[in-house]
């Protein structure tokens, strides 16, 4: 996303939103990857763990999954990524095609 302010809404005069900018400072922001994600909760928060499945058969089966980062948010907070999330990919599947999930599918629905 680019480098923006975001918006913040405040009660103006007269009890009507006002919308105030919010500096966002990135500086020292990471970025990971992730293919890998599960969900727990509780009855306040969303718990979000992210990791990497590497696929790779070892002799002693399949590597593990090696989860590295936790997000921990309120449901508000939840609900909101979710119709973002839903939006993004709505826009990408209009771009490029449907987004597949099931893995068979995905293999057999190559582009040539």
């Amino acid at each position: 996303m680019p480098d923006e302010a975001a918006p913040a809404p405040a009660a103006g005069q007269q009890g009507q939103p006002q919308q105030i900018q919010v500096a966002i400072n990135d500086a020292d922001m990471a970025s990971v990857y992730v293919n890998f994600f599960r969900v727990t909760g509780n009855p306040d928060e969303v718990l979000l763990d992210l990791g990497m499945y590497s696929q790779v058969m070892g002799p002693g089966g399949p590597e593990p999954i090696e989860l590295s980062h936790r997000l921990v948010m309120n449901f508000v907070t939840a609900k909101k990524l979710a119709e973002v999330l839903r939006v993004v990919v709505a826009r990408h599947e209009q771009a490029f095609g449907a987004v597949e999930v099931d893995p068979n599918r995905r293999l057999r629905t190559q582009p040539r």
